[in-house]
């Protein structure tokens, strides 16, 4: 009887100590003031989709710093899907400006492979990736 009582507390504990930290001060060069973790912004650069795949490498982001895991809201994948529909073939990456919510910098996505991860709340815009990529945006 002692133990079914002390269960839920022990799972509370657990809750508590799995909950996330404060977030670490910033570096000055990246991100960018405006893009913290934790609060909704706007980001552009080229995001790739396919088997166990939904990478998104944003514009001017660092070395170690620029693979982020893609998590699509409803309402942005059907935004994703309409506008794909649009493009001629089926590019395996795209060039997209979206709105949504950074992670901190941690072992993201597929294999851990990625630094962020990144839930996409809106699809500003999506279009077939050039080569100069970024820097035609």
């Amino acid at each position: 009887m002692r133990f079914l009582l002390a269960l839920p507390l022990a799972l509370a504990g657990g809750v508590l100590a799995m909950a996330p930290s404060a977030p670490r001060s910033a570096s000055a060069a990246w991100p960018p003031a405006d893009v913290r973790a934790d609060t909704v912004r706007e980001h552009r650069g080229v995001y790739e989709t396919g088997f166990e795949v939904s990478w998104f490498h944003p514009c001017g982001a660092p070395p170690g710093d620029d693979l982020w895991w893609v998590t699509l809201s409803d309402a942005a994948l059907r935004q994703r899907d309409s506008l794909a529909k649009q493009l001629t073939g089926q590019p395996r990456a795209v060039f997209v400006r979206w709105r949504g919510t950074t992670s901190t910098k941690m072992p993201a996505g597929h294999m851990g492979r990625g630094s962020r991860y990144l839930l996409v709340t809106e699809v500003l815009e999506l279009r077939a990736a050039d080569d100069a990529r970024c820097s035609a945006a």
